[in-house]
């Protein structure tokens, strides 16, 4: 029976010295799509699961086009296809909705249809842990209304977060605004007038043990404090990774993407970042502002780039593995070489950017100042997320006030 299959990733197998990424088309059958010569990745071997991934990523932008259209192969329309008529959510998610994330994959940074990576992935895990198991999942997409919406919504585990639901809420919304420019779905969209449901409030006493790491992780911005106790213990290459993520608010991926090049002595232009091994744009036109480099940080990265883990490869990566000579895997690092110099006191590299922005506007630095330092476009995201109320200096603020009331005369 002839039909395009399910979404796929494709094969990369080793022939003749070539790379090929092996598919099925439309009617199953098997193709081979020319990826790239052996001799431009020698470094990757066949038989390897973890060599192949890293592969895939180096050819991610090969692999995407080739995907696209073997994935959206005979997709077909509302108005012309009673294949079309038959198709549940869950269907149409594998056989189109994901052939279309794989294309906005492959559209350079900077384009409107462009799409991260990380977001993809998080798309993926919504899919697999509440869309595909569902009863939702299983409706015929044309039959989707506001009712089946809000049921989906409402049967969900209300114990995770109001931000997770969104989430899961905005991931459908695009679902079905897809399926309406595809020309499947032809009524309003049932996820814009749904309500997202979820706590706002963390009950850590209902959350696993990882969940309570990461939601501390997500309220937690390093204070000074902290960050001289992990540049005083600390080994390289973490110390100098940290100092730079302290002092400059940088995300992981951009961390991972500095090159020498990107520093004059004074200021980083954040020109690429690095996620899951791939290479990439900054996410924004804003996140390419360029961000002052303090004295202190100044005279960091030079001792650093004189030592043994900071001289300059081939390549010109500021931070990479001493074997692979690639950028370094800094979640590998934020396990094995900082944890147990602190104590285990480790709130993620994201603490450091929260951190910066929270250390600064005590310092009394406008908010319209540290946005630019973050290198956020809109400054409501700056105040929103990354300047931590301080519990302490809350209460001390009162204790002011109320000596005031007195010269006042206001009395008990």
């Amino acid at each position: 029976m002839n039909g395009r299959p399910k979404y796929q990733e494709g094969q990369i197998e080793l022939r003749s010295g070539q790379w090929w990424l092996r598919v099925r088309d439309a009617a199953s059958s098997r193709k081979r799509e020319f990826l790239a010569l052996q001799s431009e990745y020698p470094q990757y071997r066949a038989d390897s699961k973890t060599d192949m991934q890293k592969l895939r990523a180096a050819l991610s932008t090969r692999i995407a086009p080739i995907l696209a259209r073997y994935n959206s192969e005979g997709t077909p329309t509302g108005s012309a296809s009673n294949r079309a008529l038959g198709l549940s959510v869950v269907q149409f998610i594998e056989q189109s909705y994901f052939a279309r994330l794989t294309w906005r994959l492959a559209q350079p940074a900077g384009n409107e249809f462009h799409i991260e990576p990380s977001t993809v992935d998080g798309y993926k895990d919504i899919f697999k842990n509440h869309v595909e198991p569902s009863a939702f999942g299983k409706v015929k997409l044309i039959d989707a209304n506001e009712v089946h919406a809000q049921r989906f919504m409402e049967g969900l585990d209300q114990n995770l977060s109001h931000n997770t639901h969104l989430r899961i809420l905005n991931f459908l919304r695009g679902v079905f605004t897809w399926a309406k420019q595809d020309g499947i779905f032809k009524n309003a969209n049932p996820f814009d007038t749904v309500k997202a449901g979820g706590t706002t409030k963390k009950n850590l006493g209902q959350m696993g043990a990882r969940q309570r790491k990461i939601a501390a992780s997500n309220a937690h911005a390093y204070n000074l404090e902290e960050v001289a106790t992990m540049l005083d213990k600390l080994p390289e290459p973490a110390r100098t990774v940290c100092a730079v993520a302290a002092f400059t608010g940088l995300t992981r991926s951009e961390l991972r993407g500095l090159k020498w090049s990107d520093y004059d002595g004074k200021t980083i232009e954040v020109k690429r970042k690095v996620w899951n091994g791939q290479e990439g744009a900054p996410k924004t036109e804003a996140r390419e502002a360029g961000v002052p480099v303090i004295p202190t940080l100044q005279k960091i990265l030079a001792k650093y780039k004189a030592s043994n883990f900071g001289r300059p490869v081939e390549e010109g990566w500021m931070f990479y593995g001493l074997k692979s000579k690639k950028p370094l895997d800094l979640d590998n690092l934020s396990r094995r070489d900082i944890p147990q110099f602190i104590n285990g006191a480790w709130f993620g590299w994201h603490a450091f950017r929260r951190g910066l922005g929270t250390r600064l506007n005590e310092f009394g630095v406008d908010s319209e100042t540290i946005q630019a330092i973050l290198r956020h476009g809109d400054v409501s995201t700056t105040q929103a997320f990354y300047i931590l109320p301080d519990q302490k200096k809350t209460v001390a603020a009162m204790k002011k006030m109320d000596v005031v009331l007195k010269k006042y005369g206001i009395k008990a």
